[in-house]
């Protein structure tokens, strides 16, 4: 039992956090809190399996999966309380269609960094629409993300939310062109991730002039995941016994 909840302490983390987050936001009736805190985490996950690995494969696929189905069904859910805007909807499915059609060509365990995580050999990828553009799926991210921004009614109210989305897909770029396991994704990545929590914390809060009870529930469920899924991924640091014990 002990052995099964740790090999399964970083999807554990999950679930709890948006059950939490969930319970918060609805017993302070603030759906911002919800959305804010809850769409992010897919990226936090890129990152630590790009910048540590030191997890296995399947468990990051089966989280990061998971992180983003929330991420999409929360986005959907306030983009579709809008009115439509056809010219919206036509990027956003653009660059979904991009991206689905790069993840094709890919393959799930590339698509979700088989090569830099699991050790999955090299292989050029030429088809389209790799034989056009290197990183079809950021650009189609981008897209889609940007493309809420057409809808006025969407941009007015939740403009910060897409922001972000664009922004930490431009981090996930600099992230892969920089490569697996160095030492300015480590540090880079931290503090684009730190940033956007930050802002995602505010823009969750927004009005609320006082810390509540569910408030304060969401906060400490937010702490308790970035934590527990650092610990998960990224390996232990050796103390000075052990690094002794290997130079000797």
């Amino acid at each position: 039992m002990r052995e099964a909840v740790r090999r399964n302490a970083s999807t554990l983390s999950c679930v709890l956090l948006v059950l939490s987050v969930l319970l918060g936001a609805a017993l302070e009736r603030s759906p911002p809190l919800a959305v804010y805190l809850l769409s992010f985490w897919h990226y936090y996950l890129y990152w630590l399996a790009f910048a540590f690995g030191a997890i296995p494969f399947e468990v990051f696929k089966r989280d990061a999966v998971a992180m983003k189905a929330v991420s999409v069904a929360v986005l959907a859910a306030v983009y579709l309380a809008a009115p439509i805007d056809l010219v919206s909807l036509v990027v956003i499915a653009g660059g979904i269609l991009l991206n689905v059609r790069a993840a094709m060509v890919l393959g799930v365990d590339r698509t979700y960094y088989g090569h830099e995580v699991a050790g999955l050999p090299p292989r050029r990828i030429t088809a389209f629409p790799y034989s056009l553009i290197g990183h079809p799926m950021i650009v189609g991210n981008v897209a889609a993300f940007g493309g809420t921004l057409i809808n006025p009614a969407f941009r007015e109210q939740w403009w910060p939310l897409a922001g972000l989305h664009v922004t930490l897909n431009i981090g996930l770029l600099a992230m892969e062109l920089t490569g697996a396991h160095r030492r300015a994704v480590r540090i880079g990545g931290a503090l684009v991730f730190a940033g956007a929590l930050f802002a995602a914390v505010l823009a969750a809060i927004g009005s609320h002039r006082t810390l509540t009870v569910p408030i304060a529930l969401a906060g400490l469920a937010v702490l308790t995941c970035t934590w527990t899924l650092y610990r998960c991924y990224a390996p232990p640091t050796p103390t000075a016994k052990q690094t002794a014990r290997r130079t000797s």
